[in-house]
């Protein structure tokens, strides 16, 4: 099956090769359009008929046609045509952030580079600073974009590989009735970055193998009595074996990492030699209250569990509203009311509405004019909706000085802001740690959005002392926002439970620019159960109800204090 992401990425590597190779540039350009739009479509393009494609208003008939092809046939022809007469390595290069495809062009026809390793040396050796268009400081970001690119190369975040990897546990399952089969490794504990999908069985090997080569793999072969099944989308799936009797001893040492596997070995003398029925009887054999897998990174997990003091994680049916989400209004694709009415579909009492302010007119912020109009849309949906509530919110841009983009008299009207920063990232850590903490100390602020910008595996974020915006935010009742997009997850969750140890609620936020994103409060979810979130610290744990008496008594203090000044 073609994904959705898939498609996008395909028509983006058209646009750029046509960029690349000097071809039609207003082509070029359509194909890099058609990307943005195919990652606005609601539901996969390979499970709607043809007549649900065509009905798709943002996409042209052309670029219908080719994903027609693309779904058919797994190939785009005039895509083929560019990549045969293009070299790998100047492919990847493109990949690189700094340096678009008609620089990537001068590089490999000027100094007939044609791969990242000779771009690093020549960047080390100074001859990129020498092409025009170029100099030592555009040099200087290539090679530290360079270096980032291959310590993330075949790395891929957990949200694209969820889906894929249930798949590959089911077929395993299917196969094998009788037999032990999880998932252990960095995947078990909901890491956010991956390197490859660990599996556990006691399954026969070679009737794995077997059963394997009968599916398409790009890649299948046995290194060190494991197996690894490369799919054709890229991903590595490593299976490991193991014996009935120590299948659940196997599962505790693969699955947590180096530290906490170690520290608690040591706390049972005869561990080596020790069979367990299950787990939950190695932890009690070291004394220890369960520890479930997202946990098992070695903190202070261990310690916790000696004191039985193990926090109730956050579950994803707690999670009571949808906070943080774009409409038409802005840079999203469905209306508020579609928004609002698959919220309720999936059993969520209300939604916080934030689109982008003026100043992001890249995403079409809205104005002040616009700003009233939508919160009449909001009125009256309110009534036609009840009891069901949409809650009246914007996404305000931190500017370079940390102000917010709107006049007070605006910002009132808002039940809620959430402060984020989106241009403007070349900053050092003092620079955006003040910035972050003047955006906190605005009275209206009320959640702190995605606090470091990061991308992951693509953006690194800009550097902030964590400690000292979270006290911020503390001092000044703020939220912090768990970003849940799984490019982001930002706040990230190593910070959580310095966060709550201050009395600073986090918010699972989707960031939604349409239906599907909604469904990123689980990525959230999962993250924020690494870093011990806890319902009673979840801000939209809160019933509709509580939502808008924290929001009513927020304002009326906010307008206390203006009142007084």
């Amino acid at each position: 099956m073609v994904t959705n992401f898939e498609i996008e990425s395909a028509f983006e590597l058209l646009g750029k090769l046509m960029e690349l190779h000097g071809e039609n540039p207003f082509k070029a350009k359509s194909y890099l359009s058609a990307s943005y739009n195919i990652s606005k479509v609601n539901g996969e393009l390979s499970e709607m008929t043809v007549e649900e494609i065509n009905a798709i208003p943002t996409i042209g008939v052309s670029i219908k046609q080719k994903i027609q092809s693309l779904l058919s046939t797994g190939h785009i022809k005039q895509l083929d045509e560019l990549l045969d007469k293009t070299p790998a390595g100047v492919v990847e290069m493109m990949s690189i952030k700094g340096i678009g495809p008609k620089k990537v062009s001068t590089i490999w026809k000027e100094l007939e580079i044609e791969s990242i390793d000779e771009l690093k040396y020549a960047c080390l050796e100074n001859r990129l600073s020498l092409l025009k268009g170029f100099g030592e400081k555009t040099q200087k970001t290539v090679l530290e974009n360079i270096q980032f690119y291959l310590k993330h190369k075949n790395k891929f975040r957990f949200g694209e590989v969820e889906e894929e990897s249930l798949l590959m546990l089911q077929l395993l399952k299917k196969y094998f009735t009788d037999e032990e089969i999880s998932f252990t490794g960095e995947f078990r504990r909901y890491c956010e970055v991956l390197d490859k999908i660990d599996l556990l069985t006691t399954a026969p090997f070679d009737e794995v193998m077997e059963m394997l080569s009968e599916s398409p793999f790009e890649q299948l072969e046995e290194v060190e009595n494991t197996i690894h099944a490369k799919t054709t989308a890229g991903t590595l799936f490593q299976i490991s074996f193991s014996e009935k009797s120590n299948f659940f001893k196997n599962l505790f040492i693969t699955s947590g990492n180096e530290v906490h596997v170690e520290s608690l070995k040591k706390r049972i003398a005869d561990f080596d030699s020790k069979h367990f029925s299950s787990e939950e009887e190695i932890y009690q054999s070291a004394n220890l209250s369960f520890i479930l897998p997202e946990l098992r990174e070695g903190i202070n997990e261990l310690e916790l569990a000696a004191e039985n003091k193990l926090p109730q994680l956050i579950d994803p049916n707690e999670i009571k509203g949808v906070v943080h989400a774009h409409s038409k209004w802005s840079d999203g694709n469905n209306t508020i009311e579609e928004m609002a009415r698959y919220s309720m579909k999936f059993g969520y009492e209300y939604l916080c509405m934030s689109d982008h302010s003026k100043s992001a007119t890249y995403a079409s912020g809205l104005s002040v004019e616009r700003v009233l109009q939508q919160h009449d849309e909001i009125d009256k949906l309110n009534k036609k909706l009840s009891p069901f509530r949409i809650f009246k919110g914007i996404e305000s841009d931190i500017l370079g000085d940390g102000s917010l983009d709107y006049d007070d008299d605006i910002l009132s009207r808002f039940d809620f802001v959430i402060a984020s920063i989106h241009q403007n990232f070349k900053m050092s850590e003092e620079k955006a740690t003040e910035r972050l903490i003047h955006a906190i100390e605005n009275p209206y602020t009320t959640i702190l959005g995605h606090p470091t910008g990061r991308l992951l595996l693509s953006r690194i974020g800009y550097p902030i002392n964590h400690k000292a915006v979270i006290e911020a935010a503390a001092k000044n009742n703020v939220i912090i926002e768990m970003n849940a997009h799984p490019w982001r997850l930002d706040l990230d969750w190593r910070w959580i439970q310095f966060a709550i140890s201050l009395g600073v609620e986090i918010s699972i936020n989707p960031d939604a620019h349409n239906l599907n994103g909604i469904h990123d409060i689980h990525y959230g979810t999962l993250a924020a159960r690494k870093g011990m979130l806890t319902q009673k610290m979840t801000f939209n744990s809160r019933n509709v109800s509580e939502m808008e008496e924290y929001f009513t008594i927020r304002k009326s203090k906010i307008g206390s204090m203006a009142a007084k000044q």
